[in-house]
């Protein structure tokens, strides 16, 4: 889970994380001085979210698809 949103922070990634409690939250991650829990910013809020209450990371990563030229 660490490695997942190290990853996600470095290439500025949206995550989804899944919580012990059943609630979800998606936002962009970042770490603080204490990596013992995540900065999860997303557009209405910013949460800390600690390592020991997330049961599931989830990358969202976009594709975007460019259309043919001379066509």
């Amino acid at each position: 889970m660490y490695t997942y949103i190290s990853k996600a922070i470095e290439a500025r990634q949206e995550l989804v994380l899944s919580l012990v409690d059943g609630s979800t939250i998606a936002g962009i991650p970042s770490w603080g001085e204490d990596r013992s829990r995540v900065q999860i910013k997303s557009p209405d809020k910013v949460v800390w979210i600690p390592l020991d209450e997330i049961q599931h990371v989830t990358t969202l990563v976009s594709i975007s698809m460019k259309k043919p030229t001379g066509q």
